[in-house]
C-alpha cells in the first residue's frame, strides 16, 4: 500500500514524536510542531499519540491512496474534501483505492495533521522517525515532500474498522490572536531592569522570519543593555532569546540545542504546542506565571486530555 503526493504545498513533512536523549550531541527535538493536534489525529485512526503523520504547513496539499484505509485530519485547514466532497475534521474517515484527498490551506493557524491507519514507512535515526529538515534526517529522505513522491506503508498494517469522533470540548480553537504563558528565563533580570516584566506587558506580532526553527517577534524593542554576548547555554523549544536588536526570538521544535543570547523567558510546557500554530502576522500576548503554577497547569491539562487520549505527554 502507498500514498502518492499530487500536490505537496509549502512544506509537508513526516512528523511524530520528538527525538529525545540526544541533545548532548546537538540533536534538536524536532517532531510535530503541534503535538496536541497530532495526538488527536492519531487517536482517530487507532494509533499512539506520537505516531508518524503528515504535517502540512499553510497551503493546500492533495494526495491519493492505492488501497483502502482510514484517515483523520486535525488542524488549521479550511476544508477537507474526498473526491471533491466536503468532509469533517476530528472524525475517522474512510478512503477507498484511488480516492483523492484534498486538504485545504490554513484559514487560521498554521499547521494541519493527516493521520492514516496504515503504518507510514519513514527513515529511522536515534530511535526516532520524525523529519529534521536542517540536517536532512529522518522522515522521507530527510526532506519536505514534493509532487509525485510515493510514501510506502508497512504490509497488512491497515485497520479500517475503527470509527471515532473527537469530543467538542477537546477540539483546539485556531485563531490569529494567541496567549502564551511564560516563566522567567535564566537571564531575565541580567542588567538590573525588569526585562521579563516589560516583555510580558508588550504585545507582539509574528514576523515574516517564522519557521520550524523559531519565530521572530515584532514589537517595541526591549532594552538591550544586558544582551551582550554570553557563554553558550542550553535552550529548548519555547525558549525566548534576546538578540542585540532588542526584538525577542521564540524557539521552535527544530531550534538548536545551545545559544549565546540571553534567555529572558520560557513558554510553559502546557502551551508549547500552540507555537506550532503561529503564522506570520499573528498577534501574541505573553502572560507571566510561576514555575509552580506552570507545573499545576500542565498536570491539569493532562488530566483533562487523558480522559480521551489516555496516557499522554505534551512536548
Amino acid at each position: 500500500m502507498s500514498l502518492r503526493v499530487l500536490k505537496a504545498g509549502l512544506q509537508t513533512t513526516l512528523q511524530g514524536a520528538p527525538f529525545t536523549g540526544h541533545r548532548h550531541i546537538g540533536m534538536p527535538a524536532a517532531g510535530a510542531a503541534d503535538c496536541l493536534s497530532l495526538a488527536l489525529a492519531n487517536l482517530l485512526v487507532g494509533k499512539p499519540s506520537g505516531a508518524i503523520a503528515f504535517e502540512i504547513t499553510l497551503t493546500e496539499a492533495v494526495v491519493e491512496v492505492d488501497e483502502p484505509c482510514a484517515i483523520a485530519v486535525v488542524g488549521a485547514a479550511a476544508y477537507i474534501r474526498i473526491n471533491g466532497q466536503d468532509c469533517p475534521q476530528h472524525e475517522t474517515l474512510k478512503l477507498a483505492a484511488g480516492d483523492r484527498l484534498d486538504i485545504g490551506p490554513s484559514r487560521h493557524g498554521c499547521r494541519t495533521y493527516l493521520a492514516l491507519s496504515a503504518e507510514i514507512q519513514a527513515g529511522e535515526l536515534l530511535d526516532g522517525r520524525s523529519t529534521y529538515l536542517a540536517a536532512g534526517l529522518g522522515g522521507f529522505h530527510g526532506r519536505a515532500l514534493a509532487a509525485e513522491d510515493v510514501i510506502g506503508f508497512a504490509p497488512s498494517s491497515t485497520n479500517r474498522d475503527i470509527y471515532r469522533v473527537t469530543p467538542a470540548a477537546l477540539r483546539p480553537h485556531f485563531g490569529d490572536d494567541h496567549v502564551l504563558r511564560v516563566t522567567p528565563g535564566p537571564e531575565a533580570d541580567n542588567g538590573g531592569g525588569d526585562i521579563f516584566g516589560q516583555f510580558c506587558l508588550s504585545p507582539y506580532a509574528v514576523g515574516a522570519r517564522s519557521n520550524r526553527m523559531g519565530v521572530a517577534l515584532e514589537g517595541a524593542p526591549l532594552p538591550t543593555s544586558h544582551s551582550s554576548n554570553m557563554q553558550s547555554a542550553g535552550v529548548f523549544p519555547g525558549t525566548i532569546q534576546m538578540p542585540p536588536s532588542g526584538e525577542p526570538y521564540l524557539l521552535g521544535p527544530d531550534a538548536q540545542t545551545t545559544g549565546g543570547y540571553p534567555r529572558i523567558a520560557q513558554v510553559i510546557r502546557a502551551d508549547r504546542h500552540l507555537i506550532g500554530q503561529l503564522r506570520s502576522g499573528s498577534k501574541i500576548q505573553f502572560v507571566q506565571t510561576t514555575t509552580e503554577r506552570a507545573t499545576a497547569i500542565y498536570r491539569e491539562k493532562l488530566s483533562l486530555l487523558s480522559e480521551w487520549l489516555g496516557q499522554i505527554h505534551l512536548w
